[in-house]
């Protein structure tokens, strides 16, 4: 056999949906498919140990010293070294409301849009009193990348009004359509890393975004790792992306097969 014969094995992308295809094998033969099928997708969107992993790590790509216990203690009420007058600490109860947001809006069926995400944003900084009153931004984004232009502030409430599935969140209609589920998910980041609509926090908000997106679909959570924000940091000035072979790989480490 030659080379050019040599089959290949599946995708990264095919493996995510191979292993995610494995927990509904329960539903096969099963009496109720649909009812095994639905308590598959719920246990994906169910509080779990690892959302305050979840939770530090996107305070963690804004540059914010939290570990993983940290974020524990504080989402389950616990003592812990930050008090609770602490930006830390009021932005961890924040995210975590926020987690409770995009599990129901997964479970009734809602795609996030960008109306979605500002909400998101407004319960993150509810208790932070620089944002109070300032949730859409006047002037460039705080965070804003190097070398790259934004969407100036009166254009926002266009920009978020046209933030969603029936417009492609602003991306090609056609290219869109025809991507997978999890690379949509990484183009939805993108475009909405680069309106920046918020003062602060624009790449957090948009890695929530992408999570929405993902549990909407059925995916579980991805969360950020090491390096992360140098990666953001490259892929929000370049081009769109097609695929991110990192955050697939990731993907599918959470749905239980070692990549």
């Amino acid at each position: 056999m030659s080379h050019g014969d040599t089959k290949q094995g599946p995708s990264l992308l095919e493996r995510v949906d191979l292993a995610l295809a494995s927990r509904l094998a329960g539903a096969v033969g099963d009496p109720e498919p649909l009812a095994v099928a639905q308590r598959v997708l719920d246990a994906v969107r169910r509080p779990a140990p690892a959302d305050a992993t979840f939770v530090a790590s996107l305070l963690r790509l804004r540059g914010f010293v939290v570990d993983d216990d940290d974020a524990s203690d504080v989402m389950l009420g616990r003592p812990t070294r930050l008090g609770p007058l602490t930006q830390e600490h009021r932005m961890l109860v924040g995210l975590g409301q926020c987690l409770a947001l995009v599990r129901q809006r997964a479970a009734e069926g809602a795609a996030p849009d960008g109306w979605f995400l500002a909400e998101l944003f407004r319960t993150m900084t509810r208790d932070l009193p620089r944002f109070r009153n300032n949730d859409l931004r006047r002037g460039p984004p705080w965070d804003a990348q190097l070398y790259l232009s934004y969407p100036a502030p009166e254009q926002l409430h266009g920009l978020l009004g046209t933030f969603d599935l029936q417009r492609s969140y602003r991306d090609q209609p056609m290219l869109f359509a025809n991507l997978h589920p999890v690379r949509q998910g990484f183009r939805l980041l993108w475009r909405f890393a680069r309106i920046a609509p918020f003062p602060d926090f624009n790449l957090v908000m948009a890695w929530l975004g992408m999570n929405a997106w993902l549990q909407t679909k059925g995916y579980p959570l991805v969360a950020v790792e090491s390096g992360d924000q140098e990666l953001l940091a490259r892929l929000v000035s370049g081009p769109p992306p097609i695929k991110i072979v990192s955050f697939e790989s990731r993907l599918l480490r959470q749905l239980g097969e070692c990549a």
